[in-house]
């Protein structure tokens, strides 16, 4: 270790040492010695109390203006003069004497609030020595980390002095403290922000050094002698708002100066000392300036200067700086709210909670309130700005990105052409509502600018451009003409074989197969954005209640009916007497109805044959009732499980149920083919029929209006399971439906036994 760094270590550490055996000193003797409050003046040779300050002991004590102190432990009071003010250098034992009275003494005892008013100084103390030592420690070479830590040594220091009432010793310390706190502040300031400190500045420093230095003696000799003026205070307050003024006059005027790293540092460094400062200045500094009343004891005011040091640490330890420019501006509201805020409670305590002051406080929180309020409705507003413009972003983004998708579908078919013939170049235009897709090769590149561009391009348009060989019309099954395919001339100026243009014909149906199906996708989704979440909810509410109608007529038509002709003939039976075996078959005929009408009810609300025999005998019972009824006959392959958990077997059975009914009632299918399968983590179901299909991007009458709410119904049902439904369905072609129902929590397993197949 260089000897340069040894010395330093040694001032360091033990300067640190020296302050934590004075502090224990002087914070045993202060707590022995409780701040009394009290202030005397002269009078008769004698003293008498001039004023009782709020913060000290005296103020729970029954202590008049005017009283007369005799002694203090049974000794002529030694004082401190204060201009033209005196107070206690010790006090115990108090004898005051006040007329019609006569003589009372009082205890200056240590309360529980002297307890945690010395604990508080003591943290802030530590908190302050353990920043200065943290930062030596990490860079003890820095200059500029040394003169952190002086400058932590002296706040803690001031603190100390201000909360003690040992004057003897905080007597040659605050006078130094204070003194040479504010050039300290300054100095720190610049070796902080500056890279290159100006030439005036360090002529500024020293001159300020001599005078911090000329100022600490005078004030040493003043204690000294017992005589302190009055303005010496005020001088201590003076130096400390210049020099954050200072402070801020040097930012103003080398702002524009400094680079983006000096910037941050000096809005990092006045920030924290704007707010460390800000009790300081408001509760006491400048109450005591106007008023020579501070509205806060000085010990508890000077806190906030914890503030400056700990964020130059957190600088430090993180390497970095915040980008304060972004944070100010809020700092500065909250602070500001902060600062008023304590201002007002402290006159609040004051004054006693007078009228002026509560009318104050009212005002500061109706103030306070709009101003959140405000806060509030700009968020919502710039909230909903960011929402639009999102949905902004999103609609531009989807825009373009069907744009790319339209002319890929357009490309892939172009290649393709290209791939089997030696055609020199083709366009193929797809008229989509109002829009209008182009993609040319060769020498017809130059249409998708005009596609670009706005301008549609119909088969005259094409007709007229010269080069195109042939022109075949892109239409759909019904006829409707959807775009065109221009065919150039092919490379070796042959006409196209009969191969070719079998071959073009092909990719031309495709070509029309892929662009209807993309035309229908995009109305599908155009639908979906106009059917709000709740439509959808009302959808599934819809079906719901269509069930319990269901329900409702199939019980009051048949079960009820059956119920009310009994009724009315035993009611005849009991009046008469007769009856004849016709009429009891006509009623045992209506009671077999009732049974088959209720336990056909029965297993339409809950299967019952599913629990008692399980989902392979269930699923060959209803393909056998399907071929008894005159239904399609049904071709049954289940490889599922016996171990199948009920809630699966029970939802594939309802859901192979209504598709099968689908089938009879809607398909007009003459065969049926139900499949059921498993993997290690799904089961299957597909239930095909060759009946005559539907659109099934029609399957919620989205389109046409055709509100059928049973693939509405297993949809949900599915959706229970986090499963998929999927239809290939075409008119004239036959359905299939392919579902798929993941496994939950491994209960399915696989590799069980095989519950077989049957044909009917």
């Amino acid at each position: 270790m260089p000897k340069i760094m040894r010395k330093y270590n040694w001032a360091v550490y033990g300067s640190a040492l020296l302050f934590l055996l004075i502090a224990a000193y002087i914070h045993t003797v202060t707590l022995q010695n409780p701040y009394t409050g009290l202030l005397f003046r002269e009078d008769a040779g004698g003293w008498s109390v001039a004023s009782v300050d709020p913060a000290g002991r005296a103020n729970e004590w029954n202590i008049h203006i005017g009283d007369h102190l005799l002694a203090v432990d049974g000794e002529h009071p030694d004082l401190v003069k204060l201009g033209d003010r005196a107070y206690l250098k010790e006090s115990g034992t108090l004898l005051f004497q006040r007329e019609g009275i006569g003589r009372f003494e009082i205890h200056n005892n240590a309360a529980i609030t002297d307890v945690y008013k010395g604990m508080f100084a003591v943290c802030t103390e530590l908190a302050l020595l353990a920043i200065g030592l943290a930062a030596y420690r990490n860079k003890p070479e820095s200059y500029m980390v040394r003169r952190f830590y002086a400058l932590n040594v002296f706040m803690a220091a001031t603190l100390l002095s201000v909360y003690s009432t040992e004057t003897n010793l905080t007597g040659l310390i605050l006078p130094v403290a204070a003194s040479w706190m504010p050039y300290l502040l300054f100095a720190f300031f610049v070796a902080f922000v500056f890279r290159c400190v100006p030439r005036w500045l360090v002529s500024a420093m020293a001159a300020y050094r001599i005078l911090a230095a000329l100022f600490a003696v005078y004030v040493l000799i003043v204690f000294s002698i017992g005589a302190i003026p009055g303005w010496t205070r005020s001088v201590i307050h003076t130096a400390l708002i210049g020099t954050l003024l200072g402070i801020l006059a040097i930012a103003a005027i080398y702002w524009r100066a400094m680079d983006r790293a000096e910037k941050n540092r000096l809005l990092t460094f006045v920030t924290a000392l704007s707010f460390g400062l800000m009790p300081y200045l408001f509760l006491y500094a400048l109450p005591d300036l106007l008023w020579g009343e501070p509205m806060a004891p000085p010990d508890m005011t000077l806190a906030g200067l914890i503030v400056l040091p700990a964020s130059v640490l957190l600088i430090w330890a993180r390497q970095k700086l915040l980008d304060m420019s972004f944070y100010l501006p809020r700092l500065a509201i909250h602070g500001l709210y902060v600062g008023l805020a304590t201002v007002i409670v402290a006159a609040l305590v004051r004054s006693g909670a007078s009228p002026a002051t509560l009318a104050l406080c009212g005002a500061f929180a109706v103030l306070a309130l709009l101003h959140r309020l405000g806060l509030d409705v700009v968020k919502r507003q710039r909230e909903k700005r960011e929402v639009r413009l999102d949905q902004l972003r999103l609609e531009m983004s989807i825009r373009l990105a069907e744009h790319r998708n339209s002319r890929d579908l357009l490309r892939m078919p172009a290649e393709l052409v290209h791939s089997v013939t030696d055609i020199e170049g083709l366009c193929f235009i797809w008229n989509r509502g109002s829009e209008t897709f182009v993609y040319g090769t060769g020498p017809f590149a130059e249409l998708s600018e005009l596609s670009a561009a706005g301008e549609t391009i119909s088969h005259e348009t094409l007709s007229s451009q010269s080069g195109f060989l042939q022109i075949i019309d892109l239409a759909q099954s019904d006829g409707k003409v959807i775009g065109h395919l221009g065919l150039g001339t092919k490379i070796n100026h042959t006409s196209f074989t009969p191969d070719e243009l079998n071959l073009i014909d092909k990719i031309k149906f495709e070509t029309v197969r892929l662009l209807t199906n993309a035309s229908l996708l995009e109305e599908l989704r155009e639908a979906r954005r106009n059917v709000s979440g709740a439509a959808l909810d009302n959808r599934l509410m819809e079906a719901q209640h269509a069930e319990r109608i269901r329900t409702s007529y199939y019980l009051h038509d048949h079960v009820l009916q059956n119920l009310i002709f009994l009724t009315r003939d035993l009611e005849e039976l009991h009046d008469t007497g007769q009856s004849d075996k016709q009429l009891t078959s006509v009623w045992l005929k209506c009671l077999y109805d009732t049974q088959r009408d209720i336990r056909m009810l029965c297993d339409d609300l809950y299967p019952h044959i599913v629990d008692q025999a399980g989902l392979g005998a269930a699923l060959r019972w209803l393909a056998r009732t399907l071929k008894e009824n005159g239904g399609p006959s049904t071709d049954l392959e289940n490889k599922l499980p016996e171990t199948l958990p009920p809630l699966y077997q029970l939802t594939l059975f309802r859901i192979v149920r209504e598709l099968t009914n689908n089938a009879v009632k809607h398909a007009s299918a003459a065969r049926l083919t139900i499949r059921l399968w498993e993997t290690d983590v799904a089961i299957y179901a597909q239930v095909k029929d060759d009946g005559i299909g539907f659109d099934p991007a029609d399957v919620g009458g989205i389109r046409t209006g055709n509100r059928g709410f049973g693939l509405v119904t297993i949809n949900s049902q599915i959706a229970q399971f986090g499963g998929d439904i999927d239809i290939e369905a075409a008119p004239g072609c036959g359905t299939t439906i392919h579902i798929r129902l993941p496994k939950l929590g491994g209960e399915v397993k696989n590799g069980a036994t095989d519950q077989g197949s049957t044909a009917g």
